[in-house]
């Protein structure tokens, strides 16, 4: 026996093609709306405001398959139908725009200074006005869409964090394909040229194998959901889910290093108060010691 896996069913042209015309994406829209996202075809033409019974049905036939699934009960979204809808509400091709700057509150890591949240292009940036920290990212501006300009922050960290954590997990966030993460230096992973004494910085590097996408992360970040560094602060009553993402940032050579190249090993360093732990990972980031001081 064969054994099942998915497989391409049709063409990326043929599929957005289906899409093409206004009313189909109407279809779309009001099964998103519709109870239990399911209607019958009467409901559907009547949401959509379409009289001519017999042109609202060529426009369906159209989606169904791919998009729209037809059951006993009518029609339903199917998952590429619904990440349709998600990418309109997301606003990834409906909307752009920016946001004005918003001063945070907590200081720079590296020299105290004064840190600024930008959004504009489709980027979301956090830098330092009395040196060359930068962090960026980019998020579809819908993320913003429905709250006030002083939260973009921690609305960013929040998404950041979602980020993170989903290609933690194996997953693109671009196209859900496979994610292969390798720990490498600062250096090799920067656009720019880092300060030299940031040069040797260990970062997560992700790489999607099928999209070739590539996000990047210092470990700080990469490895806050980690079980012993969430028991950790949890054991001195802090919850990570309530500090914004950029506080576990290990950007600072003290926190975070490549302690040796064969085997490859690095480490980074969280702390409350005069309390730390320390997780040693190779070069696949996966954890193969956790250090206690005092223990």
């Amino acid at each position: 026996m064969s054994e099942r896996r998915p497989v391409e069913t049709g063409e990326p042209e043929e599929a957005f093609a289906a899409l093409s015309d206004e009313m189909r994406v109407d279809i779309l829209r009001a099964l998103w709306e519709a109870d239990d996202r399911r209607a019958t075809f009467s409901e559907l033409r009547e949401a959509v405001g379409v009289a001519d019974s017999g042109q609202f049905n060529y426009h369906l036939d159209k989606l169904v398959g791919r998009f729209v699934r037809k059951t006993d009960d009518g029609y339903e979204l199917t998952l590429a139908g619904l990440h349709v809808n998600g990418a309109i509400h997301a606003g990834a091709y409906t909307m752009d725009g920016a946001l004005d700057p918003v001063e945070m509150d907590d200081p720079c890591p590296f020299c105290g200074g004064t840190r600024t949240f930008r959004y504009e292009d489709e980027e979301a940036t956090i830098d330092c006005a009395d040196c060359a920290f930068s962090l960026g990212a980019p998020v579809p501006p819908g993320v913003f869409a429905d709250y006030d300009r002083e939260t973009a922050p921690a609305v960013a960290s929040r998404y950041f964090r979602t980020i993170v954590g989903q290609v933690s997990n194996g997953f693109c966030w671009y196209c859900d394909g496979p994610v292969v993460l390798t720990v490498r230096s600062l250096a090799t992973v920067s656009e720019v040229d880092p300060p030299e004494e940031l040069a040797d910085l260990p970062f997560a590097h992700f790489e999607c194998e099928r999209c070739e996408a590539v996000i990047t992360s210092d470990l700080g970040n990469a490895l806050v959901d980690h079980p012993a560094v969430g028991g950790f602060y949890f054991d001195h009553g802090v919850d990570v889910r309530d500090r914004p993402f950029h506080a576990f940032n290990a950007l600072d050579p003290d926190r975070s290093e490549i302690r040796q190249r064969d085997p490859f090993r690095a480490s980074v360093t969280f702390s409350v108060e005069d309390h730390s732990i320390t997780l040693v990972v190779d070069e696949n980031c996966d954890v193969v010691d956790v250090e206690r001081p005092g223990r």
